[in-house]
């Protein structure tokens, strides 16, 4: 029995430790306030720099006694509701063949191979991002397969090309 006991005393000092740390987080917030404003007209947040000059205790530290007859209360919290992300299109599937005829013969760094990737698939800038990751993710796997090899660099974006057949 004593060793429930001991459980809900500690229990009980890590629930009051969490809330002397909340405080402190809410009284270091309302300390900053007055620091961040909003300028509706330029949309740009204003920041000044002060000397600190509130101390925060470490809560780690903090040994608070709870009787066992009282009554801890836990705090309101208002959930927002989730908002409806769009869903994504759907985009084709991406293969070693689409990203070997995108590359055909010529020298590509990622950003162009993507731009052709977009053009053969007919996608829009919307699809950029995903597009980009995979186109990616093939050429480091490629590169280690040994399909594609680097060829050196135009306007600081590295370039690749396909390993020379060995009939050529």
């Amino acid at each position: 029995m004593q060793t429930i006991f001991e459980a809900a005393n500690h229990i009980a000092q890590e629930i009051e430790r969490t809330r002397q740390h909340l405080a402190n987080l809410e009284q270091a917030l309302e300390g900053l306030r007055p620091l961040i404003t909003l300028d509706a007209a330029t949309t740009a947040l204003p920041y000044t720099a002060t000397t600190r000059t509130q101390h925060i205790e470490d809560v780690s530290f903090v040994h608070a006694q709870v009787s066992a007859d009282e009554i801890i209360k836990p705090k309101r919290v208002t959930k927002t509701k989730p908002r409806k992300r769009a869903k994504p299109a759907k985009l084709p599937s991406t293969g070693t063949e689409l990203w070997l005829s995108c590359l055909a013969r010529k020298k590509l760094s990622l950003g162009e191979l993507v731009d052709e990737a977009l053009k053969k698939l007919d996608l829009d800038e919307t699809a950029r991002d995903v597009i980009t990751n995979r186109a990616g993710a093939w050429l480091y796997a490629a590169i280690n397969k040994g399909v594609l090899i680097p060829a050196g660099t135009r306007d600081g974006h590295k370039l690749y090309k396909r390993v020379p057949s060995k009939g050529n």
